[in-house]
C-alpha cells in the first residue's frame, strides 16, 4: 500500500549587503519558522534557528548563517564567522555559497581565516560524522539480523461512512512484530484524516502475522513500519496505480532540496516494499529533512541509530537526535525516549525520566503515551512509581483506540490487582487472554500473570516487554 504527506513551505527571501538573495525554495520546520521570523525582523530568532540548523550540517541554514554574520542582523558583523559558515555551506552543496566565499576571502587577515579553518573543522563533515551522523549500512535493513518478512496481511476494509462520503487517505504506521510473528503496539505516526482511518489500520496491523526477525535462527522482536493508503476507486493490495511515477515526482522534489519531499521520500522507501529498497536507503533522506529541522525525520534518525536499523547502532548518537526531537515536543520521539530509559532493568532516576516524557507527550493526545504511562503507573517494580488508579484512568482514555488489544486488558488487570481488586485483575486478565488467542499471540506469560491474580497475588514488571 501507499501514503503521502505534503507539507508546503517557501523558504525565505534574505537581503544581504554584499548583494547577494537567496532563491526561493520548498521547505518546512524550523527552515520555514526562521526565515518567517526573519521576515518579521525578529532576527535574534531567526539568528538562533538557523544557528541549530547549521550546526546540524544543513546547507541552506549555513549559508543563511553566514549572511546574517555578513549583515550583522541579530548578531556582531563577523566577516570572519560569514566566511566560516559561507564555506561549509559551499562544502555542503549550496549554491550562493561560493560566491559569499569569494567575496569575504579577501577581506580577512591570516589570523582570521585560520579561525575561520577552526570553525569548518569543529562544524566540518568529519566533525559530524563522528558526534551526530548515521553509518549507514549497505542493502541490509539490519546488521545482526533477518529482518521481518510478510505471512499473512490481513486485508483492511474501506471504512463504510468514509466510503459513503467519498474520503481518501493515508496512514504511516510503525509497529512492534514479536518472536511469535504477531505485532504488537501499532502506532499511528501520520494518518490524513485524523482518526478517520486509524482504527482501521491498527485493526489490519494487528490481525496480520509476520515471520518474525532472526538472530542466528532464533526469532526475535523487531520494528516494521507500514504505509496505508485508502482509495474510494479501490481498496485491493493489487491497486499500485502510478506508485512508480509518485516514487519519481517526489524523488524529483527531494534531489532539488524540498524538505518536505526529502521525509515523504524517506516514508515511502521505508513504508513500501513495492519500492524494493532497504531502510538504508530511506535513512539519507530522512537524514536531510532532519538537517532541516523536521522533529519527525529527527525521530526517525534516532530510532534508526538506537536499533541499529538502516545503520550501524550507536545508542549515543541516537539520543542526540531524539531529544532534539522531543525537545520540539515531538510526541512519537517522547515516547521512543520513554521506552529507552525503561529497558534494561531501569533505575529509579531513569524511571522517573520516562514518565516525564510521557506525560509531555499524552498532554498532546497521543495515545501511545498514554498506553506506555499506564503500563508503567500499573505494574512498575520500582518504589513509590505505581499509581492503579491512574493507571485505570489512562487504560481507560485509550479503550476506544485500544479495545481489542490484549495489551490495555493487561494493563487493567494489573492495576485491579496492585489496588487488591484480584476478582476484576482476574475478569480483566481472562479478557485479555480472550483477545489474545484471536490474534495468535503466545500465551505463556499471560497464562502467568492470570495465575497470580487467581492466587490473590499482584504481578510487577513491564507489561510491554515482548
Amino acid at each position: 500500500m501507499l501514503s503521502a504527506l505534503q507539507h508546503a513551505g517557501v523558504r525565505p527571501a534574505l537581503g544581504i549587503l554584499l548583494a547577494l538573495t537567496l532563491s526561493a525554495q520548498s521547505a518546512r520546520a524550523d527552515l520555514y519558522s526562521a526565515g518567517v521570523a526573519y521576515k518579521k525582523q525578529d532576527y535574534p530568532a531567526a539568528f538562533r534557528q538557523f544557528r541549530e540548523l547549521a550546526e546540524l550540517g544543513q546547507p541552506q541554514a549555513q549559508f543563511d548563517l553566514a549572511v546574517m554574520y555578513a549583515n550583522g542582523q541579530g548578531t556582531d558583523v563577523s566577516n570572519t564567522n560569514a566566511h566560516a559558515w559561507a564555506s561549509l555551506a559551499r562544502t555542503n552543496g549550496d549554491p550562493n555559497a561560493g560566491a559569499l566565499v569569494s567575496t569575504l576571502e579577501p577581506r580577512l587577515t591570516p589570523n582570521s581565516l585560520r579561525l575561520s579553518a577552526e570553525i569548518q573543522e569543529k562544524y566540518g563533515p568529519a566533525a559530524l560524522n563522528s558526534r551526530l551522523m548515521p553509518r549507514l549500512l549497505q542493502g541490509r535493513e539490519y546488521v545482526d539480523r533477518d529482518p521481518v518478512r510478510p505471512l499473512k496481511p490481513f486485508m483492511p476494509i474501506y471504512p463504510p461512512e468514509a466510503r459513503r462520503r467519498g474520503i481518501q487517505g493515508e496512514v504511516y504506521v510503525e509497529f512492534v512484530v514479536a518472536g511469535d510473528g504477531h505485532p504488537r503496539l501499532p502506532r499511528i505516526l501520520y494518518a490524513l484524516p485524523v482518526d478517520t482511518f486509524d482504527d482501521t489500520v491498527r485493526d489490519s496491523v494487528m490481525r496480520s502475522s509476520f515471520l518474525p526477525a532472526r538472530i542466528n535462527g532464533a526469532p526475535i522482536t523487531s520494528t516494521v513500519s507500514m504505509f496505508f493508503n485508502f482509495k474510494v476507486t479501490g481498496v485491493s493490495l493489487s491497486d499500485y496505480e502510478g506508485l512508480e511515477m509518485r516514487a519519481k515526482t517526489t524523488l524529483a522534489k527531494a534531489e532539488g532540496g524540498d524538505a518536505s519531499a526529502q521525509l515523504l521520500y524517506a516514508m515511502m522507501i521505508a513504508g513500501l516494499p513495492q519500492l524494493h529498497q532497504t531502510y538504508d536507503k530511506a535513512l539519507p533522506w530522512f537524514l536531510k529533512a532532519a538537517q532541516a529541522g523536521s522533529p519527525y525525520a529527527q525521530f526517525q534518525i534516532g530510532t534508526g541509530l538506537l536499533q541499529g536499523r538502516g545503520c550501524q547502532c550507536d545508542a549515543g548518537k541516537g539520543d542526540i537526535w531524539l531529544e532534539k526531537a522531543a525537545q520540539a515536543d515531538q510526541p512519537d520521539a517522547q515516547v521512543t525516549l520513554a521506552e529507552h530509559l525503561l529497558r534494561d532493568h531501569p533505575t529509579p532516576e531513569s524511571v522517573s525520566g520516562a514518565l516525564v516524557w510521557l506525560e509531555r507527550a499524552a498532554k498532546q493526545g497521543n495515545s501511545s503515551a498514554k498506553l506506555y504511562w499506564a503500563a508503567v503507573l500499573a505494574a512498575s517494580p520500582q518504589p513509590g512509581i505505581q499509581d492503579p488508579a491512574r493507571a485505570l484512568a489512562l487504560a481507560d482514555s485509550v479503550m476506544k483506540q485500544f479495545r481489542e488489544n490484549p495489551s490495555v486488558w493487561e494493563i487493567r488487570a494489573a492495576a485491579d490487582a496492585a489496588r487488591g481488586d484480584y476478582k476484576n485483575a482476574g475478569k480483566d486478565q481472562a479478557h485479555a487472554i480472550q483477545e489474545a488467542t484471536a490474534l495468535g499471540w503466545n500465551l505463556t506469560a499471560l497464562q502467568q500473570r492470570q495465575e497470580l491474580y487467581a492466587a490473590n497475588r499482584p504481578w510487577k514488571g513491564d507489561l510491554l516487554d515482548y
